[in-house]
């Protein structure tokens, strides 16, 4: 009798809660964006609650609703003269190959697949709507200032539980509900942290994006509070970051600092290398991190998958279709009850271990090649912005740019934007330099406003 009344209570709540929510959102659409970026890092503690399996489909219910939100509360002003009124800019130059990208997945999933095809779709492609939401509500300067402030606090708070988690041990997080083998996982004998996600991988690629988008904006201005305490937590993050032992974190917040120092903080040169120097007399002297992160078995393993991808790509030079490797090939599968194979014998649920590997599986070299334009295009673009914007828009495209330029590498150790979160950070990030270059681009706004006043000027699209 209890639980029951308990229960009722409990979804009472959940209703009352979410149609506040849901009332927030109607009136402001910035808002489901902004809910998104801050709950999709706790995602992984649904494995924890005694919920029923469809809650976890709640990010895509979110993105859902914010979307016919956005379509249906969209002022007259846009309706009349087109989304350029304070939306992204209409032309992006990485849209062409977004829209080739899309065109061949599309294509190859449903004519291989049939409809179970939607799944890999959906993987794939599901939060660039996130895009379309802030081209019909874009965000303004504060709320772009909130998504870094989230990216902030949520990556050091993440980083401070799995400090956390690497204190108590194995035994300790089995014991509150973890799975042993599936989120809780050992690499030579060190715990692999995992926080608030449901495994090490997007914990240490979160983290990595935090440090680099929200080092960008707190070393511009290190004197405001918010930044000053981001930059002092920054070490117990990298920490954090690196005891979830995934290389391709390590790996792209390297590269990302180093496109930092050269674009912009080059004082940050000395550091690093020092860092660097540092690390690299220590190593030797500790063989179980030596043995964890340089071995050679990993290697092996990833050239034998290679050689067979190659000889699959000669059979199939336009791919085998999206959706015949990785996480979307598991979807596929568990949809139709049946595990493909191509003519080859290579399975379609082969995991890839390099996106690279998986664009060229999946849609040949002209699909690899698509990829590598939607990268390239979209550095260059944050890159000219962040020389281009003044202030805090023109840090966070920098900061934003650096994280592409750390996806491009750690792509090559793992297949990254297939990774919750972290496919919801790229398209998220890439929509609000969008709405920062269309505000900047508007030349009133620098005019009639001198420059601090409009850092926060709300764009005329705001609602």
């Amino acid at each position: 009798m209890i639980t029951v009344v308990a229960a009722t209570v409990g979804a009472v709540i959940v209703l009352i809660v979410g149609w506040f929510v849901a009332r927030s959102i109607w009136y402001r659409p910035q808002r489901g964006v902004l809910l998104l970026a801050l709950g999709v890092p706790f995602n992984g503690l649904l494995v924890l609650l005694p919920v029923p399996g469809f809650v976890s489909g709640w990010k895509e219910g979110l993105v859902l609703f914010t979307l016919i939100c956005a379509w249906l509360r969209r002022d007259k002003r846009q309706r009349d003269s087109g989304p350029r009124q304070g939306g992204a800019p209409l032309l992006m130059p990485w849209w062409p190959a977004v829209a080739l990208y899309i065109a061949m997945g599309v294509v190859s999933a449903l004519a291989v697949f049939g409809f179970v095809g939607i799944f890999a779709i959906k993987v794939t492609f599901f939060y660039i709507l996130l895009i379309g939401i802030m081209w019909l509500a874009p965000f303004d300067a504060k709320d772009r200032d909130d998504i870094v402030s989230i990216l902030m606090g949520v990556g050091a708070f993440t980083s401070a539980v799995g400090i956390a988690q690497l204190i108590a041990g194995p035994a300790a997080l089995v014991s509150l509900g973890y799975e042993y083998g599936t989120q809780v996982r050992t690499s030579g004998g060190l715990l692999r942290t995992f926080s608030t996600f449901n495994l090490p991988f997007p914990f240490g690629l979160y983290v990595m994006l935090a440090l680099l988008v929200g080092g960008a904006v707190a070393l511009a201005d290190p004197r405001r509070r918010r930044n000053l305490l981001f930059l002092c937590a920054s070490p117990v993050m990298v920490v954090a970051m690196a005891s979830s032992i995934v290389r391709g974190a390590i790996l792209g917040l390297i590269v990302g600092l180093i496109y930092l120092i050269a674009i912009r903080f080059r004082f940050l040169a000395a550091p690093l290398a020092v860092a660097a120097a540092a690390v690299a007399v220590i190593v030797p002297f500790v063989p179980k991190i030596t043995e964890v992160f340089f071995s050679s078995r990993s290697l092996g393993q990833r050239s034998d998958g290679w050689n067979n991808i190659i000889a699959s790509i000669q059979v199939h030079p336009l791919g085998t279709a999206l959706g015949s490797s990785g996480s979307a090939a598991d979807r596929i599968s568990t949809a139709s009850g049946a595990s493909f194979q191509t003519e080859d014998g290579l399975s379609t649920n082969y995991q890839p271990d390099n996106y690279y590997v998986k664009a060229l599986l999946e849609l040949g070299p002209i699909g690899l090649w698509v990829v590598v334009a939607l990268l390239v295009t979209a550095l260059l673009w944050c890159t000219r912005l962040s020389r281009s914007m003044p202030g805090r828009d023109g840090a966070l495209a920098l900061g934003v740019g650096a994280s592409i330029v750390a996806a491009m590498f750690a792509s090559l150790v793992s297949t990254y934007f297939e990774i919750f979160p972290i496919d919801v950070y790229f398209w998220l990030l890439l929509g609000v330099v969008g709405c920062a270059a269309a505000q900047h681009d508007t030349s009133t706004v620098r005019s009639r406003f001198g420059p601090a006043e409009a850092e926060f000027r709300p764009t005329s699209a705001s609602y």
